[in-house]
């Protein structure tokens, strides 16, 4: 056991082990045991620990975790009081299965192994309780599920210079207050004499609990970060991490989630960069607040309370601009957009989103871009690829310019396949514009990008359909747009009815796609198996009618648009995407 303290007699509890025992037993397993506190962050035990002592939490939250195949810790389940933990290694005398960490300030009792072993010689219905929470717990593993991430408390920590923290932390409860009612509320003092104890049974009677530090640091900072189950810093765009906020640089617990909070102003038209120092606090997204902005509170609150809706959308070529069509439906029917995601060009739409154009601009801006000047057509000696590429990267800087992937207004992430270890790399910081030039580089036909990283091509090869990365978020329900599954080569396009005296003169078919159409189809398909097992994990995925477009059908734009709008707008109508809705 470590970071483990006694703290004094035990006081009475109401807790199962003891419940239905006779008075003289109760009292003999009370005396039994000690009171132990553990800090938010801290662990109880770890996996492979010899088992001496089993444990009753009485006020806090515990995670379970273990070590997977590759090193990484996975979270198994959450316990809540009253439950038992370390029986199973204590009645088996094995080693521990599993590692406890304190996901926040908890009190827990202990009974030691000598001590145990003679209260169940003596008074076997103890014996027979453990016996009974050990079947359950077997049962509900045969069928268990991931531990999904509902965070109850949150903690709102300012980190810069400028922060009116009082302020905001008022604006956020009101604007959750509309989502939840009045049972969150907020904290931003401890009462005087009053204990942990009283925290916990403040916390009990509330849906959520807001708590509130005025400072970076000291005792009470400690505290709100210690009870959160997701901790906001709150920083203005371009102040440094002030000194006192060193210490939360080495902050972050597996089972706390952190997220940087950026307070822009209110007629900020692109998000200000966040000061260099502060990449060095732990956190998992950085999110874009305008100030007085009801809209971006909402998607604070959704996206830290497990309850945003992540839109991401696939590679398929010119089958991409339904996508278009689709985010207006959902625009129009109020559903909203909270992170965005895609691959090839299925990431390119995404970035239109993530950057909040407008959807008359986005089309605009995709027209130009591939078909009233289509970038692919800079044809070169294919010792790399058919194409130079050098209209793309002009394009792609042209229309989404010095931006960084972690400056946008939506988090974003997208996906490129990297040949040089074989597998998905996703992006999620960096040049937007590279990112994207990354995700669309078809192999054979656009040259690769090199990075430190190793030599990255286009996405759909390795993950078409990344829900698989924006459900391991654990922000909420995934939504996929699929412009990829139909079948393709059912009708030519147009650059494949060109040159039919030189097709006869090869002796080639005349209808045989060209060896452009041929590289987009090999990108799109290769990782049908992946892209089916990515899908599994979106709560939905609108799958628009595209069979008759071909990949390379530029010239269809209007019409593949109004596709996505109309196939996406006949599910909303449906009832399909009830559960994406705003309560």
């Amino acid at each position: 056991m470590s970071a483990a303290s006694l703290i004094g007699d035990v006081p009475e509890f109401d807790m199962p082990l003891w419940a239905g025992l006779d008075p003289v037993a109760r009292l003999e397993l009370q005396s039994e045991l000690q009171q132990v506190f553990l800090r938010g962050g801290e662990v109880l035990f770890e996996e492979g620990d010899p088992a001496d002592a089993l444990y009753m939490l009485v006020s806090g939250a515990l995670g379970v975790s273990v070590q997977g195949s590759h090193g990484e810790q996975r979270r198994i389940a959450r316990i809540t009081p009253p439950e038992t933990i370390g029986e199973m290694a204590l009645i088996s005398n094995t080693p521990r299965s599993a590692t406890i960490t304190a996901l926040r300030d908890s009190v827990l009792l202990e009974l030691t192994r000598t001590a145990f072993e003679r209260l169940a010689a003596r008074w076997p219905s103890v014996m027979l309780y453990l016996s009974k929470l050990l079947a359950d717990r077997l049962r509900a593993t045969t069928r268990s599920q991931p531990v999904t991430f509902t965070p109850a408390t949150l903690a709102i920590v300012p980190v810069t210079r400028g922060v009116a923290v009082l302020e905001f932390a008022h604006a956020f409860l009101q604007e959750m207050r509309r989502n939840h009612g009045p049972s969150v509320d907020m904290l931003d003092a401890m009462p005087a004499h009053e204990d942990e104890n009283w925290l916990y049974r403040f916390e009990a009677t509330r849906e959520r609990v807001i708590y509130v530090a005025a400072e970076p640091s000291g005792s009470w900072t400690g505290r709100c970060i210690r009870h959160a189950d997701h901790v906001m810093f709150l920083a203005c765009p371009g102040e440094p991490l002030v000194p006192e906020a060193e210490a939360l640089t080495c902050a972050a617990s597996s089972w706390r989630r952190h997220d940087l909070v950026l307070l822009q102003k209110a007629d900020a038209s692109r998000p200000m960069s966040a000061h260099p120092s502060l990449a060095r606090l732990p956190v998992d997204q950085r999110l874009q607040v305008r100030a007085k902005s009801p809209a971006d509170l909402q998607r604070l609150i959704r996206t830290s309370s497990g309850r945003a809706v992540g839109l991401v959308l696939a590679g398929g070529g010119a089958r991409g601009f339904a996508h278009l069509g689709a985010i207006r439906a959902l625009r129009e029917h109020g559903f909203p957009i909270d992170l965005v995601g895609g691959t090839s060009i299925g990431s390119v739409m995404a970035a239109t989103a993530a950057i909040q154009i407008g959807l008359d601009e986005a089309k605009d801006l995709m027209r130009r871009a591939f078909v009233q000047n289509p970038p692919l057509n800079d044809y070169t000696l294919p010792l790399v690829s058919l194409v130079r590429g050098h209209k793309v990267d002009a394009r792609l800087f042209e229309h989404f310019g010095d931006r960084n992937i972690e400056d946008l207004w939506l988090p974003f992430f997208c996906v490129s396949s990297n040949l040089t270890t074989g597998t998905a790399h996703v992006h999620r910081q960096g040049p937007l514009w590279r990112a994207l030039r990354a995700s669309i580089a078809i192999p054979g036909l656009l040259p690769p990008v090199i990075e430190p990283e190793g030599v990255l091509v286009d996405g759909a090869m390795m993950n078409n359909m990344p829900a698989d990365i924006m459900a391991d978020l654990q922000r909420g329900p995934v939504l996929g747009i699929d412009v990829a599954r139909d079948v393709a080569f059912t009708s030519a396009a147009e650059e494949e009815k060109k040159a039919p005296f030189l097709r006869r003169l090869l002796g080639l078919p005349a209808q045989a796609p060209d060896i452009v159409s041929l590289l987009y189809r090999s990108a799109t398909i290769s990782s049908d198996a992946q892209t089916l097992k990515a899908r599994a994990h979106a709560a939905l995925v609108v799958h628009p009618p595209l069979a008759d477009v071909p990949l390379r059908g530029w010239e269809q734009f209007e019409r593949v648009v109004e596709i996505g709008y109309e196939h996406t707008r006949n599910r909303i109508e449906a009832g399909a995407l009830d559960g994406f809705k705003v309560t």
